[in-house]
């Protein structure tokens, strides 16, 4: 009979390993996007918005395909970005030098990749552009908010973003990433501080 605390210790590590399949992962092969005028008018807005959000420090709770969790993010444009999770044998991913590195604390387990590979670059590019190389895929209303699906432009295989955003004023409400079977991850942002003072040790590799 396989020990109870060994089950526990698998189960994670898989729930781990299939986060960064999906923060990898491409995205169905999206259709032509229908953009109205208002729309566009919006994501300009919203451009402009994330252009000027170079720095915050927020909590976080996770939901979607992968469990849940909460913690602690950070964000420091361009490049960088750790998301910590809370509680005993927790899990931290940090975005720093053009690579992923994310570390589960409970077994020790360290695994990188390539930034390049995944979507979230779209949101620590040095210029936030959502056109040009950026597409707007999607754009929902709803009130008072406006969620926008976005990939690389002609890299749609490496993932889609969907931005949730507060309006008047604009704020970062949510991110999802969207994996090609539709299984979703979101953080849904709370408490963002944009004057957080952010130390460079925040963003070292973790584990090394």
């Amino acid at each position: 009979m396989i020990p109870s605390s060994v089950v526990r210790r698998q189960s994670s590590e898989w729930r781990w390993a299939a986060l960064l399949v999906l923060l990898s992962a491409g995205c169905v092969n999206p259709q032509g996007p229908v953009i109205s005028g208002a729309d566009r008018a919006e994501i300009a807005g919203a451009s402009a918005y994330l252009n000027g959000l170079t720095r915050f420090e927020a909590r976080f709770v996770q939901s979607g395909a992968f469990g849940g969790g909460s913690g602690l993010v950070w964000l420091d444009r361009p490049g960088h970005l750790r998301v910590d999770y809370a509680g005993a044998g927790s899990r931290v991913m940090v975005i720093s030098g053009g690579r992923v590195t994310m570390l589960d604390r409970g077994s020790g387990a360290i695994t990188t990749q390539p930034l390049s590979r995944t979507p979230l670059g779209i949101l620590l590019a040095p210029q936030i552009s959502l056109s040009g190389p950026v597409t707007v895929t999607g754009v929902q209303h709803f009130p008072g908010a406006v969620q926008m699906t976005v990939v690389k432009t002609g890299e749609a295989s490496q993932g889609s973003l969907t931005l949730t955003l507060g309006e008047a004023p604009w704020r970062l409400e949510a991110v999802t990433v969207t994996d090609p079977y539709a299984r979703q991850l979101t953080l849904t942002l709370g408490d963002l501080d944009t004057r957080a003072a952010l130390s460079p040790g925040l963003f070292a590799p973790p584990g090394v």
